[in-house]
């Protein structure tokens, strides 16, 4: 809630406000380099090809011990 001494501001005046201080804090960023990039995207694909394999184990593991239950009762 806004105090006494605060005065309201239009809603175009917040959205400069916001916009210069968004450039400023985007102007800190310290973006990675091309080569940085492509390591940490090699990275990413093989953790995500190693864990939909893990994934497809656990699977297949559990699809066949339900299977065996069902046999059992069935």
């Amino acid at each position: 809630m806004a105090t006494a001494t605060e005065q309201k501001t239009g809603p175009i005046t917040r959205l400069q406000v916001f916009y210069e201080e968004v450039m400023v804090e985007m102007s800190k960023v310290t973006w990675p380099t091309l080569d940085d990039l492509k390591v940490s995207t090699k990275v990413t694909m093989f953790l995500l090809l190693a864990m939909a394999g893990i994934i497809f184990l656990f699977d297949k593991v559990f699809e066949q011990f339900v299977l065996m239950l069902l046999n059992l009762t069935g």
